[in-house]
């Protein structure tokens, strides 16, 4: 069983996702890592543990996080550190997903498409628990897709179209999404600094990538699932 924790970022041109499965028998360990890592943060840069880290805020200098000035080359650091910190938790893996910002909820459907899949190869099932915000909208979908789901075949072509459908639904995902704060999960804002890292390698902008962020997406490597798209080097998902 994995916990499947998802978070997104947009700009005005795109809609991104990242989804971290974490297997519920390492859950523990991989909370007490972030809380050991949050305190030395604390120590260190003044951070406060229980004070939420929002991506795009953090690395632009935004919000009252710490008890002292941190400097946006150190907030850039940490923004790095965090991702490395990600591709520690044990047997993590992450998913990630790029679409045109009008396709948002056609990433989100392919995103759980894959996710799905991916479960099955792992003979694992998996709960959702997202950021709140567009409760209604994920859950009905996530639903949808447990009874009515057409997938792309390359079998039985349509001789008009050229393509065919097969009904697959969605077999491994567990109950409908769970929705919580993100100031009140240290797993949401890690896919938070995920999917902007994510952001800044699709759309990157000079103010961030003279610090290096368009670069910092790349320190997720070893813990992406490349099967979610076999096209893509680091399998992000896309249309």
């Amino acid at each position: 069983m994995h916990l499947i924790y998802i978070d997104d970022s947009a700009d005005e041109k795109l809609a991104l996702y990242s989804a971290l499965a974490i297997p519920v028998e390492h859950w523990r360990e991989s909370f007490s890592m972030i809380k050991e890592f949050r305190s030395g943060l604390r120590k260190k840069y003044g951070i406060y543990v229980s004070k939420e880290l929002h991506a795009w805020k953090f690395v632009s200098g935004r919000g009252n996080i710490s008890d002292r000035v941190v400097s946006k080359y150190e907030r850039v650091t940490i923004f790095n550190e965090t991702l490395d910190l990600i591709t520690k938790l044990p047997n993590v893996k992450s998913f990630n997903a790029v679409f045109p910002k009008t396709q948002m909820m056609r990433a989100y459907e392919r995103l759980i498409n894959r996710i799905n899949r991916t479960l099955g190869a792992w003979n694992s099932h998996g709960i959702l628990v997202c950021d709140k915000g567009n409760e209604l909208a994920y859950t009905q979908l996530v639903r949808k897709m447990g009874v009515y789901n057409p997938i792309p075949s390359a079998y039985n072509l349509s001789s008009k179209t050229g393509v065919s459908w097969r009904n697959i639904p969605i077999d491994r995902i567990v109950e409908d999404p769970f929705f919580k704060p993100s100031d009140q999960s240290f797993f949401i804002q890690l896919c938070d600094f995920s999917a902007y890292a994510l952001l800044r390698r699709e759309n990157p902008l000079e103010s961030k990538s003279k610090y290096g962020l368009d670069k910092s997406f790349e320190i997720l490597t070893p813990i992406l699932v490349r099967e979610a798209n076999r096209k893509n080097p680091y399998g992000i998902i896309c249309p």
